[in-house]
């Protein structure tokens, strides 16, 4: 907005339509609507009457007749990506403070690429050489309250990779759990709690240098009884036996910020009859309810195939070990750190190959597909659970079993312990996923964890959804 040097009173304007821009021209009958800041930038107005001109050889709108919708536009509520290369991404990397304002100008808008932008906006902005980034002064930045924060209980609502504000209290820290990647490779990761005012809890997955950092930093003030509070700017969704928080490179952390949720927030933590939330681990998977029943297990994937993990309340009915398909010769070699566990067949002079490998050895492992009919109060479902699960289950590695299936004791411990797991009900954690077989689509069911329920955390759990429902109501 750029008042004419003329006696005309009359303004140039710059309108978008958040696709494009074009230069306007305001006349003089208007001019009361900037003195007064009706007009001003970031104002919805709706052109009623104009026509386009060259002036001075530029294409400009001269505006006959207007009418404002709304003056007090709110900036903040939403998020837009910003982008530059080369030289001029080195040039603004020094000059970028995070948590500041900025006032950006001539930059061009395009259609956002969804496969590397995950905000909710569905554009974006590129920045060239002619484009100008300038810093609001104090004052103007006294005057911005930034993106609203999501509460957490909104959180379980939201897709995975979904970027989100939070403002929190921190309840609980943990310590360094090192992780393996299936390259071979090693990092580390901690897990911190974290609680709102919507009174629900949520786990905070730190990675990287925010281990020893921030995460060693965060566990002495818990550990001196100091209030904590944790704010997360463009913190990542995600879902892992449950919905948490991934802590991203786009990721900014604030410890004991001066936001106006903090003050709310530290009066919480410093109230004694403080109740620590449960964390609640199975709400919502993409919209959809991560506690499926079998109907709608199938339901689901019969309208829309695709990879969904879901936990599922369930008794085992039959665990097939009745004949030598819940086992396999699997390969033995180390291959990035990990156990190649390819099928390997049997030469003539009784040595093994591995296709992967594409090596011979005179010696096999195995390795479990142990098929297991699931049944809960609608259906019944077929699923496999390989090495850790069935492990875990018969208390014996598939090795073991072949050696031994010809030994009547092994075969009646084993009987044993299998009829002691039917009829139980058991919390199973469920890969589903659709492959496709001679021309013919086959719903593919792994069980990735097998746990005793824990009612008292099923209880915590419903009553956490019913307040969801009740806020939403």
């Amino acid at each position: 907005m750029q008042n004419n040097t003329d006696d005309t009173d009359r303004h140039k304007l710059v309108l978008s339509d958040g696709t494009y821009m074009q230069l306007a021209i305001l006349p003089s009958k208007y001019a009361t609507l900037i003195d007064s800041d009706i007009l001003k930038i970031g104002t919805i107005v709706q052109l009623s009457s104009y026509t386009c001109r060259y002036i001075w050889n530029t294409r400009t709108i001269v505006i006959l007749s207007l009418e404002v919708k709304q003056s007090d536009f709110p900036f903040f509520g939403s998020k837009i990506r910003i982008t530059c290369f080369d030289e001029l991404a080195k040039l603004h990397s020094n000059r970028v403070d995070i948590g500041s304002y900025y006032l950006i100008s001539k930059g061009s808008i395009k259609e956002a690429n969804a496969r590397y932008n995950k905000l909710n906006s569905h554009l974006e902005i590129t920045l060239s050489d002619a484009s100008i980034l300038k810093c609001c002064t104090n004052e103007e930045q006294e005057d911005q309250q930034g993106p609203p924060f999501t509460p957490i209980n909104e959180l379980f609502h939201l897709t995975n990779n979904t970027l989100v504000d939070i403002i929190s209290l921190v309840l609980y820290v943990g310590d360094i759990i090192p992780i393996h990647r299936k390259d071979g490779s090693q990092t580390h990761k901690r897990v911190v709690k974290i609680s709102d005012l919507s009174n629900s809890a949520i786990n905070i997955n730190l990675w990287g240098p925010m281990v020893e950092q921030k995460g060693l930093e965060l566990k002495n003030m818990l550990s001196n009884n100091s209030v904590v509070i944790f704010a997360l700017r463009n913190a990542c969704v995600g879902y892992l036996n449950g919905k948490l928080i991934n802590i991203t490179a786009a990721t900014t952390l604030h410890i004991n910020p001066t936001f106006q949720e903090a003050e709310l927030l530290t009066l919480r933590g410093k109230d004694p009859l403080l109740v620590v939330p449960f964390v609640v681990e199975t709400i919502h998977i993409d919209g959809k309810y991560s506690r499926m029943t079998i109907s709608s297990i199938r339901e689901r994937m019969s309208i829309k195939p695709e990879t969904i993990q879901t936990t599922l309340l369930a008794v085992m009915r039959f665990v097939n070990v009745t004949d030598q398909n819940f086992y396999y010769a699997a390969c033995p070699l180390i291959v990035n750190g990990r156990p190649c566990k390819k099928k390997c067949t049997q030469q003539v002079d009784d040595s093994w190959f591995c296709s992967r490998c594409q090596m011979t050895m005179q010696d096999c492992n195995y390795s479990y597909p142990l098929p297991l009919k699931l049944q809960d109060a609608i259906g019944t479902l077929w699923a496999t659970a390989f090495d850790e699960v069935s492990i875990h289950l018969l208390h014996k590695t598939a090795k073991q079993l072949c050696a031994l299936q010809n030994d009547v004791t092994t075969i009646e411990t084993t009987c044993s312990v299998i009829k002691r797991l039917l009829s139980r009900h058991y919390s199973f954690t469920l890969l589903v996923s659709t492959e496709t077989y001679n021309s013919e689509s086959k719903m593919k069911v792994t069980v990735n964890k097998v746990a005793p329920v824990d009612f008292k955390a099923e209880c915590h759990a419903l009553l956490a959804e019913i307040r969801c429902l009740s806020t939403h109501a």
